[in-house]
């Protein structure tokens, strides 16, 4: 479960990226190394599960795409 409290981004570092890293990762998206930083790999990763699921691709974790991770 990934608690939201602000939009999760490219270079923010976080427990909240880390929960996020670990959530795409379970669920089978390449997230390379679970270190809390928002980084390439991680991005590639959210763009990739945005395309999947079909909402906005714009590598940016929201409202939106973490009521999506949740609900998976």
């Amino acid at each position: 479960i990934i608690i939201y409290s602000r939009h999760i981004r490219y270079s923010r570092v976080g427990e909240d990226v880390r929960e996020t890293q670990q959530c795409l990762q379970n669920l089978g998206y390449e997230m390379g190394p679970i270190d809390g930083i928002y980084g390439p790999k991680t991005y590639q990763g959210i763009r990739n599960f945005q395309t999947a699921q079909n909402i906005k691709i714009d590598g940016i974790v929201g409202p939106q795409t973490v009521s999506y991770l949740n609900a998976l």
